[in-house]
């Protein structure tokens, strides 16, 4: 069972570890750094899973896996500081071609390429101090040479760079799902596939004709590019041995209190999103294990995804509540933990379950999972390691990624 900051039969709040330890260096207690960029849903898994580190051996089976996502996660951060160049180009290009014309031509950007060349050799001449100048050609001419080169067949540059960071995510996690199918056996298409299939079935009898719209736009990078991130989150939680919660947010909170006394942190995503920004809420209690914070009354909707750990609930006179822990504001290693309440009802307005379909999709019923968890056990073994009171021990079912092998669309 988990350890509990607070538990009563109308209040359930769990006492998340801190930091974070190696299996490789068990002996050293780290900090966990805040999340950096669009990873969320990587960091949230961290409380639920052994984390082996650079000194475990890289034949090992999870240490692989590990590394695996670090990579993808380092893909994602090169992703999103690459979307500045993008706009830095589309400006430059404007201003070689002198002319605002809606459609960048292929031939024309095979003309820039050639300045830019020259450009390049022409600093080259020049002292050190061109060094970053000269970064930043050749990024513009890799650019370039792929939309020359580009898979997706755009005939307008703009267009191109526009969705460049769609078709790159697309990309990485196509490589992140082959890298690993020697230990799934899965391959991109059928991850993808049965993402879609889930998705899908997951809604209830649509009145906006939820599977036909879906199926619809995968050929649009724009909307193909979030199901590839998730359905790579779902491979993930699948592979650090996490499973699908059977827990069901439009059932009472009780329902809830018990998932968390029995199964401890649940894994949610959340759109628009649910994000604790400390500077903008009100501090409701604080004690030397746990500081709770409530939104303030100025705090504007957050648009896109974000991936939390609820790890409390509670039913009170005031309705019910739930407690969420951010991976953006991660807790110090001594000190009281910072934690973020909103009620209930605010939490299944902006729910999606793991196939990306929100709660308040019109249909007859959205169907589960809503929130990934470990295994019944196993993030008592976790606390318990990173907390250095017990040894390391391999989790249950290390073989869990072979037992829903994905059907064909």
């Amino acid at each position: 069972m988990p350890k509990f900051l607070v538990k009563t039969s109308s209040f359930v709040l769990i006492d998340l570890q801190r930091g974070k330890r190696y299996v490789g260096a068990p002996l050293v207690h780290r900090i966990q750094a805040p999340q950096k960029g669009n990873t969320c849903g990587l960091y949230a898994f961290n409380p639920l899973r052994f984390r082996f580190g650079n000194q475990y051996p890289t034949t090992n089976r999870d240490r692989n896996i590990e590394l695996v996502f670090s990579m993808y996660r380092c893909g994602l951060n090169k992703i999103d500081s690459n979307e500045p160049i993008c706009k830095l180009l589309l400006e430059e290009i404007r201003d070689f071609l002198a002319s605002d014309l809606k459609k960048i031509t292929m031939d024309e950007v095979k003309n820039y390429l050639l300045e830019l060349e020259k450009n390049l050799a022409a600093f080259k001449k020049f002292s050190s101090d061109t060094v970053e100048t000269q970064k930043q050609i050749q990024q513009y001419k890799e650019i370039c040479q792929e939309f020359i080169d580009n898979d997706y067949e755009y005939d307008d540059f703009e267009e191109f760079l526009t969705q460049k960071a769609n078709i790159d995510l697309i990309k990485l996690a196509q490589k992140t799902i082959a890298s690993l199918s020697f230990i799934t056996a899965f391959e991109p298409q059928e991850v993808l596939n049965n993402y879609v299939n889930e998705s899908i079935k997951s809604v209830v009898n649509s009145r906006d004709n939820y599977g036909s719209m879906l199926r619809l736009n995968l050929d649009n990078p724009e909307f193909l590019a979030p199901i590839y991130h998730q359905a790579v989150l779902n491979l993930a939680a699948s592979c650090f041995q996490l499973e699908g919660s059977d827990w069901d947010p439009t059932k009472p909170i009780e329902a809830l209190m018990e998932t968390l006394e029995e199964f401890g942190p649940q894994v949610i995503y959340t759109e628009p999103c649910v994000l604790f920004d400390s500077a903008n809420c009100k501090l409701e209690v604080e004690s030397d294990t746990y500081k709770i914070y409530s939104a303030g009354k100025s705090m504007d909707e957050k648009e896109g995804c974000h991936s939390l750990l609820i790890v409390g609930a509670e039913n009170c006179d005031g309705g019910p509540f739930v407690y969420l822990s951010d991976p953006n504001v991660p807790a110090p290693l001594k000190g009281p933990s910072p934690l973020y309440k909103i009620p209930y009802s605010e939490l299944l307005m902006k729910i999606h379950n793991i196939y990306g379909v929100s709660l308040q999709e019109d249909a007859d019923k959205i169907k589960g999972p809503f929130s990934f968890q470990a295994k019944k056990g196993n993030f008592d073994r976790l606390y318990d390691f990173v907390n250095g009171h017990q040894p390391y021990q391999p989790l249950d079912n290390p073989n869990k990624t072979r037992a829903m092998r994905p059907s064909i669309m």
